[in-house]
């Protein structure tokens, strides 16, 4: 399961217990919990300055109508992603189905059952729902030297930052992959070996093939070894990245610069693919070749994401940036300049650009890409205003909408 931030309002100290006691579960260690005194009101009044957790469990006493007015007046705060429990004063049967119809994850009376509670957290901490695995992120070249690795490592590196949440960075490229020597850390196990285990890898046995580059971001290597196999079988990879998902809110994968079966399969499977140009012919080829028929196949997705980067390198012979988004139909979604001293002094050193204090003109498009794949734009670490809500319209039940809550 990944990470999920948890908010307690309370009105007693009984509900707070139980919580507590709850979450002392094995299966609910990656839980982050901070507690509050209040009800909905009080959480209402948070959330309208700052941003609402994954989830978020809520002591009332309170019975319909002024339940649901509550109910409510917190959606209008909270983000769409967050789940609420309620912790009630009330056993009742009614009750419960009016909460559920709104789509409040779960109801939990009192005095709470600790293994109702452990239940109904589990069931937004590790939900089978494919919805509620992580963001699969995919970085290719157009072509070879493009500097897809160094986007894919520091787009990585800015999400766990930014977002405060879990990131996993997969290099893919078995052969000749980069991201060991770009971050100075090896994980104890590699990609290659990961898919070879690919079968029986479960979640604890991931963890012992990450390498923990810092809180929120976990790297598994590749080899870089050119006796491994640069094929792949589908299954595996499959399998692999099923693992991923469950243990992070973002899979970054840096894929190798070939196109056969298995990474085109990966690029259909993802939710975010990023293609690195530079402005050359062949490279100005490439990536219209690939967006027209990764594109046609994203009909329902975001279209693939092109960074145009090292522009400036060669002034007077590279292809300029408009004439590059006339052939493409559209502008790079990024521009990144050429840099070399600032990325050469990052690279020796193991860092991230985002990391060091130098390279504005840099720093600037990697966050915009940043925010951008997330999915999260706009959320950057509890830095947000007020969203659009966290319930939806989905029909009308009474003069009011009836909402949802995100599950």
């Amino acid at each position: 399961m990944h990470r999920v931030d948890l908010h307690v309002f309370s009105v007693g100290g009984e509900a707070k217990e139980a919580v507590e006691q709850a979450l002392t579960d094995r299966r609910l260690t990656k839980t982050r919990a901070a507690y509050f005194s209040g009800s909905m009101t009080e959480a209402a009044q948070k959330y309208a300055d700052e941003a609402s957790p994954g989830l978020l469990i809520v002591e009332t006493r309170d019975r319909a109508p002024a339940l649901f007015d509550q109910i409510d007046r917190l959606s209008e705060v909270c983000r769409a992603e967050t789940n609420l429990i309620l912790l009630g004063a009330h056993n009742d049967v009614q009750l419960y189905r009016q909460i559920a119809k709104r789509g409040v994850h779960d109801y939990v009376p009192m005095p709470i059952d600790p293994a109702h509670l452990i239940e109904a957290i589990l069931g937004v901490c590790a939900s089978p729902d494919e919805t509620r695995q992580a963001r699969l992120i995919s970085f290719i070249g157009a072509s070879g030297g493009s500097g897809s690795s160094t986007l894919a490592n520091n787009v990585a590196c800015q999400l766990g930052k930014l977002y405060d949440d879990e990131v996993i960075l997969a290099d893919l490229d078995l052969a000749f992959g980069t991201t060991g020597l770009d971050y100075n850390l090896e994980s104890p196990q590699t990609s290659g070996q990961a898919l070879a285990q690919a079968d029986r890898l479960d979640d604890q046995m991931l963890e012992r093939f990450l390498a923990k580059h810092s809180e929120n971001l976990s790297l598994l290597t590749s080899p870089g070894d050119c006796e491994s196999a640069s094929e792949v079988d589908v299954a595996s990879v499959d399998l692999l990245i099923r693992t991923l998902r469950r243990n992070a809110a973002w899979v970054v994968l840096d894929l190798p610069h070939h196109w056969t079966g298995w990474v085109r399969h990966v690029l259909d499977a993802s939710d975010e693919v990023v293609l690195t140009a530079v402005p050359s012919l062949a490279s100005l080829r490439n990536a219209k070749s690939a967006a027209d028929v990764l594109n046609a196949g994203r009909k329902n997705d975001t279209r693939v994401r092109i960074v145009l980067n090292r522009v400036g390198a060669s002034p007077k012979s590279e292809i300029r940036t408009s004439d590059f988004a006339a052939t493409l139909g559209s502008a790079p979604t990024v521009v990144v300049p050429y840099e070399p001293a600032l990325f050469a002094e990052a690279a020796n050193a193991g860092h991230m650009i985002g990391e060091t204090s130098k390279g504005q003109r840099v720093t600037e498009p990697f966050g915009k890409l940043t925010a951008l794949v997330s999915g999260r734009a706009g959320t950057e670490k509890r830095k947000y205003g007020k969203g659009l809500g966290l319930l939806e319209k989905i029909t009308a039940w009474s003069s009011k909408p009836v909402l949802r809550w995100s599950t």
